[in-house]
């Protein structure tokens, strides 16, 4: 089979959940040429597609001379064997071709690792004996032939692969953990960029703060978790005028998608820290999608479902601001719809002009958080230590009565320290 055909798929989605349209995106950003769609609207428990389907497939593919199927479900074993066999050429399904995607655009070593951990989590269950008809060369009842202990070993040793790479992942979390807390105790206010896949965050950090990333227009093209310093105006800030913006620390995440493998969760672990500690969270949408609505509820059930299982127990509020980018792209009967909608969201490109996005952070930043002068006695210098990594410390004074601190809180922690407010 040539690489012409190689790069040739037929894409098939069975059930109620069809995502055709995101899956040929997927497809392309790996950089394969849709050539034809099968779909099917009951998913079959044999071979994902019923009989009939099948044999469709098969003609399907030699009349476009496609070298691939790609699937919009996970297949099991058994399914992929039967359509492989059916359709005369390889089968790729939805999870490995999103690890392969993330595979192709995994620049740090933490997002290596998490993508060579999700593919051996996914081969594992599907390994093999190197040679398959060894496996049915039994030396007698209850014993095992070659082939079984050559897969018992190739399993052992993926086993043994992914807790070495899931220690030095938690090494690396436990890592991040301390960098957050260090910048949270030294550092400005933070701001987290989230939402669906190619919806332009890597553009929009690449505007506020003048970076320069890779903005290219494919799914997961960011996979690491990025963070920058806008600058703001220092002396009008510190001098307590609140019309003029701070600096604040603004992160860039992965996307999310739909029908996410559960073998990539462990890819958006730093995601759903950033989103944990920020103080504001702004949800990126692509304005012009035709799935808008059901892109922005996957990203917020997500995000509530996560943030609560790694901030169990936080008081920390998170204010949101809702940006949906690449307007410029709409008609201004959309744009009217948008705004009629969704009221309160930003609508721009990041291309054009930011800055309604940077005004919003900024209101968002006062919102959220309050500055304020404590004066805590030395006996009680444990609430001093829960201030560092919770607030900004502006100044700090050590004097006779106490410790004199200069600190913005977020709002949910004003409470518990106002019996120590001096102004």
């Amino acid at each position: 089979m040539g690489q012409e055909s190689e790069s040739k798929a037929v894409l098939v989605a069975a059930g109620e959940d069809r995502q055709l349209p995101e899956l040929g995106r997927l497809a392309q950003t790996l950089g394969l040429g849709v050539v034809g769609v099968l779909e099917q609207g009951r998913r079959d428990g044999v071979g994902y597609v019923g009989r009939g389907k099948r044999e469709e497939l098969k003609e399907l593919v030699e009349r476009t001379g496609a070298g691939l199927v790609v699937t919009d479900d996970e297949l099991s074993p058994a399914q992929a064997r039967i359509l492989e066999k059916v359709a005369g050429v390889p089968v790729l399904d939805r999870t490995l071709l999103i690890i392969r995607i993330f595979e192709a655009h995994a620049r740090d070593a933490a997002s290596r690792l998490e993508v060579e951990l999700a593919e051996l989590s996914y081969r594992l269950p599907r390994v093999k004996g190197r040679n398959t008809a060894l496996s049915r060369l039994g030396g007698g009842v209850g014993t095992r032939g070659p082939g079984e202990q050559q897969l018992e070993y190739d399993r052992r040793v993926i086993r043994e692969r992914i807790e070495r790479i899931r220690k030095k992942l938690q090494e690396e979390r436990s890592a991040r953990r301390v960098r957050g807390a260090r910048l949270k105790r030294e550092g400005p206010p933070s701001v987290t960029l989230v939402g669906y896949t190619n919806a332009g965050k890597t553009t929009i950090l690449n505007t506020l703060s003048g970076e320069s990333r890779s903005t290219a227009d494919r799914l997961f093209e960011t996979l690491e978790t990025t963070t920058r310093l806008v600058s703001g105006d220092h002396e009008n800030y510190k001098n307590g005028r609140s019309s003029v913006r701070p600096d604040f620390v603004l992160t860039d995440t992965v996307g999310f998608i739909r029908k996410l493998p559960t073998q990539l969760v462990h890819s958006f672990a730093s995601t759903l820290e950033a989103a944990a500690d920020a103080d504001i969270i702004v949800l990126c949408a692509d304005a012009g999608s035709e799935s808008l609505e059901e892109e922005i509820r996957t990203v917020k059930e997500t995000l509530a479902e996560t943030i609560t299982d790694v901030d169990a127990g936080d008081e920390r509020h998170h204010e949101a601001v809702l940006c949906l980018n690449k307007s410029d792209t709409l008609a201004e009967d959309r744009r009217r719809e948008l705004r009629s909608n969704y009221p309160e969201c930003i609508l721009m490109s990041a291309k054009r002009d930011a800055s309604p996005l940077l005004g919003a952070i900024n209101e968002a930043l006062a919102r959220s958080r309050v500055r304020m002068r404590l004066l805590i006695p030395h006996a009680e210098h444990r609430l001093v230590s829960s201030l560092y990594g919770n607030a900004e410390i502006h100044a700090r004074n050590d004097t006779t009565q106490g410790i004199d601190l200069d600190v913005t809180l977020p709002k949910p922690q004003v409470k518990r320290y106002a019996d120590y407010r001096t102004a």
